[in-house]
């Protein structure tokens, strides 16, 4: 071999020795890197999932609440129709009860007529 050639060949080796360090160096940052941003994904999704989560609640308790809203306004519908219905039944009940007290008039006069 020539020095040409013996001088090719160390720097070859030089090139390929620091190379192969650098690239486990490398090797360990990309890892770690890699590392780093699925920690940062997880974390991430970790948080979407958690305001996914806190919409679906805020949407189940809107829903509940619209339910319950509906529920109450049905009730005071309810009792005020009962109400009025109540009312009306009374309003029957007393003219019926004036109808009979004219009757029973009505019966009492015809009976002293015929007495007289």
């Amino acid at each position: 071999m020539s020095i040409r050639s013996q001088k090719r060949a160390a720097d070859t080796y030089s090139v390929t020795s620091s190379v192969g360090a650098q690239s486990e160096v490398f090797s360990e940052l990309a890892e770690e890197d890699e590392w780093t941003a699925i920690q940062k994904f997880n974390t991430l999704l970790h948080y979407e999932e958690q305001k996914q989560q806190m919409m679906r609640e805020q949407e189940r308790r809107k829903l509940i609440r619209g339910e319950l809203d509906k529920q109450l306004k049905e009730k005071k519908e309810r009792g005020a129709r009962e109400l009025e219905e109540r009312r009306a039944y009374e309003a029957l009940q007393s003219e019926h009860v004036m109808l009979l007290g004219q009757r029973e008039q009505e019966k009492m006069t015809q009976h002293r007529e015929k007495i007289m």
